[in-house]
């Protein structure tokens, strides 16, 4: 046999060491099987109808998501089944295994086809009722229901292993009806599971940048696998240290433009040079702004709250507010001891438009409102709540963002407020609009 010659063995390890010191590949997420069990209620009464509509609900959260290929599995385990089928799981993976004709967990029952059917998908999705409880509060006079759902993730490759469990609580009311009051609380779960099931490092999506110019990069992946306006992606710079990963966050993009197959992102910071297959991670969100500010209309001092949507919008994004104007808050003595506490809330809904210019950015943006006083008697012991006010502020925000985070800014602006009656000496007021606060990313 003919030895290799010294070129040929110099040639190969050239090409080993340059193979050695190419950087590593970005990766990109490709979406995942998983099989969804119908939602499992042992030992609770839960109407029919509901039952499929809680199904449908987490059948949709997963479709809507867009990063997985479902297949759906019409019984529903018990959380005793569940353990057992988790058990059952990791003895298929061991050679002396020995299949049975049929499979029992609590209530039900698979057929080895069903079985292996289940085996073949990625993860398994086990949705278990943990509480519920619907009834008629007499004292607030309407049918008031919570749910309690309990969803566990298998890793069928690994033998079994639980990926997570997620819990995912919900209420809901009706002042007729107790189906209605059932069905609210089954529609307030989609937005709960999706940032659970998003919050799962399995799940999030990674992806690379196609090309980069200035503030602008085009990604891989699109409404294909779901990824929505307002979506964020950290900036991921990839090291390792004595073959240990040390990868890190540098940076941070946000989702102006959603193709089928390809985004267009906007650069907020970078501590790192972008281009071609820089990798790039998902951050998941529940969708929301949180901002807490103090604003003086006026002399009137104005803490208030602010919710802003943010995943779903880009540019224009709606938003809520809730204020107390402080300075006039009172009380009054009517008799002996017993007093009358008024205390005034401002609610306002609007928009605003958000231009980014880095980690610096202005946003215009307008409100309307009613503003209501809430009053406590301890003379007759009562609540009440009646209009006092309709009113509008429009302005502008300059905010700078510190981190991924957390944002501070200041408002700058008008608002005005329009008495609508004259209890206990009630006015309008506004004017020139001054106020600072800070935002928190949700």
């Amino acid at each position: 046999m003919r030895r290799p010659t010294a070129g040929i063995v110099l040639a190969l390890l050239l090409a080993f060491g340059a193979a050695a010191m190419l950087p590593a590949q970005p990766v990109v997420s490709e979406k995942q099987d998983i099989a969804i069990f119908a939602l499992g209620y042992y030992g609770w009464s839960i109407p029919t109808q509901a039952l499929a509509s809680i199904d449908g609900q987490i059948q949709k959260v997963f479709s809507d998501l867009g990063r997985f290929t479902i297949l759906g599995v019409s019984q529903r385990l018990s959380a005793g089944g569940l353990d057992r089928f988790i058990d059952i799981m990791k003895q298929a993976k061991q050679k002396t295994f020995v299949m049975p004709e049929k499979y029992q967990f609590g209530e039900a029952f698979l057929t080895e086809a069903e079985f292996n059917r289940l085996v073949g998908a990625f993860i398994v999705v086990a949705p278990v009722v943990t509480e519920f409880n619907s009834f008629y509060n007499t004292k607030n006079l309407q049918w008031e229901t919570s749910l309690k759902t309990n969803i566990t993730f298998i890793d069928v490759a690994s033998g079994g292993a639980v990926i997570a469990i997620k819990s995912v609580s919900s209420t809901g009311t009706d002042k007729q009806n107790q189906f209605k009051s059932i069905s609210s609380a089954i529609d307030s779960i989609p937005g709960q599971l999706q940032y659970e099931i998003r919050s799962i490092p399995q799940f999030q999506i990674n992806t690379r940048i196609l090309s980069a110019t200035g503030s602008k990069v085009r990604l891989q992946l699109g409404a294909n696998m779901g990824i929505r306006k307002g979506d964020e992606y950290a900036i991921i710079q990839k090291a390792t240290v004595e073959g240990f990963d040390d990868s890190r966050e540098a940076g941070l993009i946000v989702i102006a433009d959603v193709g089928q197959e390809v985004s267009t992102g906007e650069v907020l910071y970078s501590g790192m040079k972008l281009g071609k297959d820089t990798q790039l991670r998902e951050i998941p969100r529940v969708g929301t702004e949180l901002d807490l500010y103090l604003h003086s209309v006026g002399d009137v001092f104005v803490p208030g709250l602010r919710m802003t949507a943010s995943r779903g919008f880009y540019g224009f994004r709606p938003l809520a507010s809730i204020q107390i104007p402080v300075s006039l808050m009172s009380n009054y003595l009517v008799w002996n001891y017993y007093y009358v506490e008024i205390i005034p809330i401002n609610v306002l809904v609007g928009g605003e438009f958000a231009i980014n210019m880095g980690r610096l950015s202005v946003a215009p943006n307008a409100s309307v409102g009613l503003s209501y006083y809430h009053v406590t008697s301890t003379f007759i012991s009562t609540d009440t709540d009646f209009l006092s006010h309709i009113g509008a502020q429009a302005g502008g925000r300059v905010s700078y963002l510190f981190n991924r985070n957390t944002r501070a800014f200041v408002d700058l602006g008008i608002e005005y407020w329009l008495a609508m009656t004259n209890f206990f000496g009630n006015e309008s007021y506004g004017g020139a609009m001054f106020g600072a606060g800070v935002t928190f990313k949700l």
